[in-house]
This record gives C-alpha cells, sequence and structure tokens, in this order.
C-alpha cells in the first residue's frame, strides 16, 4: 500500500514538473462525499469469505444481500493548461464504508427423518481507506457550468469483519430443540483462512475503479460545486465542492 501511493505521488509530481510555467487556476482542492450500491460485492463475499463459516451451508440455502455503502474524501487536482484547460489529474485521499446485512434460510431432513430448520442473519463492515489517482476532462471549461468525464483507479488495504448469527431448530419425535451460534471474523483472518486451505483470494487489498461523468458550475469566483454519477465498485452518486487557485 506504501508503494502504491508512493508511485502515485510520484507520477503526481512528475506530471507538475514537466509544467513549470504557473498559470491561473492549475491547481485545484476539493472535498466529496458519497452514496451507492455495492451489491457488486456480493459474489466476492459469498464466494471468497461467508463459505468460511461452518454453521450455515450455502449449498443448502443462498443468503439474501442489502448492502449500500459511502464515501468522503479529499482530492488535489492539477490542470497544466490552466483554468481554461480540459485535462487535469488529480490524487485523493479516500475512507471508504461498505455495509450489507445479510439473510437466508433453509430446511433439511437427517438421516433419522428428524427436519431441521436453519436461518441465519449477520452483518458485513469493510472500512478500506486508499489512495486514488484519477485523469480528468472537462468539455467546454471555459463555461460557467459545464459537465466532464473521467477515470480513475486505486488500491486499500482490505480491513473490516463479518458477524454471522445462526439458529437450527430441529424438530424429532415431538420434541424441539433450538440451538444458536455466533460467529465473528476479521476479514484479515477470513483471506488468512483461504490462504492456508490453498484457496485464497489474490488479493489481500482492494481493487477500486473509479468510472465518472459529471457536471460542475461556478458558484462563486473559483468556487465550484460538482455532483455526478459513476461506477465505483457499484454505482455511485457523489457531490463535492472544489477551489481553484
Amino acid at each position: 500500500m506504501k508503494k502504491f501511493a508512493l508511485i502515485i505521488v510520484l507520477i503526481f509530481g512528475m506530471v507538475i514538473y514537466s509544467y513549470s510555467e504557473r498559470k491561473k487556476g492549475q491547481w485545484e482542492i476539493g472535498y466529496h462525499y458519497s452514496y451507492w450500491s455495492i451489491n457488486i460485492m456480493s459474489a466476492f463475499i459469498e464466494d471468497n469469505l461467508i463459505s468460511e463459516f461452518e454453521t450455515y451451508d450455502l449449498e443448502k440455502g443462498g443468503l439474501n444481500f442489502d448492502s449500500d455503502g459511502s464515501n468522503y474524501g479529499f482530492e488535489l487536482r492539477f490542470f497544466p493548461k490552466g483554468k481554461n484547460g480540459a485535462f487535469s489529474i488529480g490524487i485523493s485521499y479516500e475512507r471508504n464504508n461498505f455495509d450489507a446485512n445479510i439473510d437466508g434460510s433453509y430446511s433439511e431432513f437427517d438421516d433419522w427423518g428428524n427436519r431441521v430448520d436453519a436461518e441465519a442473519v449477520g452483518t458485513i463492515k469493510l472500512r478500506p481507506h486508499s489512495f486514488n489517482l484519477s485523469i480528468r476532462w472537462d468539455l467546454w471549461p471555459s463555461s460557467r457550468v459545464h459537465p466532464y468525464i473521467g477515470v480513475g483507479f486505486g488500491l486499500g488495504p482490505l480491513k473490516g469483519y463479518i458477524k454471522l448469527h445462526t439458529i437450527s431448530t430441529t424438530y424429532y419425535s415431538g420434541y424441539t430443540h433450538v440451538g444458536e451460534t455466533d460467529e465473528e471474523k476479521t476479514i484479515k483472518q477470513a483471506l488468512e483462512e483461504l490462504e492456508e486451505e490453498g484457496e485464497g483470494f489474490p488479493l489481500s487489498i482492494f481493487p477500486i475503479v473509479h468510472l465518472h461523468v459529471g457536471l460542475r458550475g461556478e458558484v462563486l469566483e473559483d468556487i465550484y460545486l460538482l455532483g455526478e454519477i459513476a461506477i465505483y465498485d457499484g454505482v455511485i452518486f457523489r457531490g463535492g465542492i472544489a477551489v481553484r487557485f
């Protein structure tokens, strides 16, 4: 992660160095907040993490995901041609929050004909932070309000945890037995166990891809409001404010 952040800083520095002549509006600092759906994460979680829990059999009953997330970050952006330039490159620090509620149930019969009902509920929380590098093109940048498009990428360590509460109800010979089990694992523990089994996820980091299209407007001199929709490991809606200097 540290090496990746260093590479981003070096790339950013090389671009800045190549444009040493100072122009008005070359720099911009901003803050943004985002909200999105992260159902795109469900396959990864089910295939690589949930399967490590012992009390719920995914082959007998699937799990439903109700997921969302938020993100906020600070960005420094460089416009080589100044205020009316279309192209820019930015580096940002991002704090990502991925949350999901999971639930599922199934019924089965054991070798003696007794019925077993299994029900599971749980929560998943991922808290990766990352450094992102992005490039952007402002369309008609001299207009007070104009659209933009861009692409970015980043990496962050996989941090967070998964909790699963399982209730097993067994019906036999007129009797009912209820058993409850609580399991909790950090993402790091789950990945280490997968690695020991030779089935480890190839990355211990969280990859981020950011494709976006938005609209920005200059509300006061050199102060901009931004709104965008993007793909950011899910569909994202983002708002922000930026100051040009």
